[in-house]
């Protein structure tokens, strides 16, 4: 790989403007990493200036995006109108109103027209963990936050049914939170059963084990504890990228595809998936660093690398070889095949996304740099 982007760079002056505008554009991320959606947009614009097009191709790869871009739009459409439930509460002054870039970001993992149900929950699924993220860093203290998740854990029952009345015992300001999280993920499960999903179960679980994880590094910034190596690090922070949960639920909503040896293999954290965990990780803390260092935030890869004496950028550099191997890790792992590749491709779309809205900035929490790429999905036909 060294050897490949040092001779790239190298002829890229004397290469066709139009090769070295393709060479730059790979060097800045290869291909293999890029979220698809976006780049077949990208690739559009590019193969239609191609003497040698197929212009059958062409009109079908036009069709296929425009044909998809009202569906997106109208699961927008339905997103808001759920996401307008809890705005009107005062949870609209901590929780980042990022329904559009949460969909934009969940396109990426699943795209296919025929998953239109599945992205909708999905997106769902994953916008309330960003209500928890948020809730638990900016709106409650670590003992309120334990009380509302011990609150959900207590749900878990038996017959698989969420107890309402468990909201009677949190203090008032929580109870329209807890209704709202409540209700969504009792639709997602009613919805699910209704297709006969085999796996409703683990959509709970999987919701609690991520909130738990917040609670954990939010203790872990009380104590502003700072691990002694990123592989110290790692070991713990790489659940709280919450991607083999995106990854799980989304194997989850593919339904009869989806074994549950599959579940249990990526609730492991087998190596294909932790690589997953591992580009969330660190590609978030490389953009959110100087960000979260102002406020009491839990100490991020970043600055357990610069605790070796090192500058903000060398530390970012030696974590992007850590990113470059966690890729080797995702490749090796559809080779091995372990899965159906229908899944591991799942599990790849999630790193790509991690990738993507983390490239140059935290593009969920301050979105402007995606603005462009948002627009070209959702508004600008092809």
């Amino acid at each position: 790989m060294a050897f490949t982007k040092s001779h790239l760079q190298s002829m890229i002056k004397t290469l066709d403007p139009e090769l070295a505008a393709e060479v730059e554009y790979t060097l800045e991320t290869p291909s293999y990493r890029r979220v698809e959606r976006v780049e077949a947009r990208h690739y559009i614009t590019w193969y239609e200036k191609k003497v040698t097009r197929n212009d059958t191709i062409l009109e079908f790869a036009k069709l296929d995006y425009n044909i998809l871009q009202p569906l997106y739009c109208e699961e927008l459409k339905a997103l808001t109108v759920w996401w307008k439930d809890l705005q009107s509460q005062a949870y609209a002054r901590f929780a980042r109103d990022r329904v559009v870039e949460m969909h934009f970001w969940m396109v990426g993992v699943v795209y296919e027209p025929h998953q239109s149900h599945a992205r909708i929950m999905l997106v769902k699924w994953s916008k309330l963990l960003s209500l928890m993220d948020d809730f638990c860093d900016n709106y409650s203290t670590t003992e309120e936050y334990d009380i509302f998740v011990s609150s959900l854990e207590s749900l878990l029952k038996m017959d698989d049914r969420w107890d309402k009345q468990s909201a009677e015992k949190l203090p008032a300001y929580m109870k329209a939170l807890f209704i709202f999280i409540l209700n969504t993920i009792s639709d997602i499960m009613e919805e699910l059963k209704l297709q006969k999903n085999k796996h409703v179960e683990f959509v709970k679980g999987l919701f609690i084990d991520m909130a738990k994880h917040y609670g954990a590094e939010r203790k872990w910034c009380d104590e502003r504890y700072v691990p002694a190596k990123v592989k110290e690090h790692l070991q713990i922070s790489v659940g709280n990228s919450a991607c083999m949960h995106i990854v799980n639920i989304t194997f989850i909503l593919m339904g009869d595809i989806t074994t549950r040896v599959a579940i249990e293999w990526a609730l492991s954290y087998p190596e294909m998936i932790r690589a997953v965990c591992i580009v969330g990780r660190i590609s978030n803390d490389i953009m959110s660093h100087e960000r979260e260092q102002v406020s009491k935030y839990v100490a991020s890869t970043v600055q357990t690398c610069m605790e070796y004496g090192i500058t903000v950028e060398e530390a970012n550099e030696k974590l992007r070889e850590l990113i470059d191997e966690a890729w080797m890790e995702i490749v090796q792992g559809c080779l091995d095949k372990t899965q159906p590749m229908e899944l591991l491709e799942k599990a790849v779309n999630v790193a790509r996304v991690m990738d993507n809205m983390y490239k140059c900035d935290d593009a969920y929490t301050y979105p402007y740099s995606v603005k462009d790429t948002i627009t070209s999905m959702y508004v600008n036909s092809v």
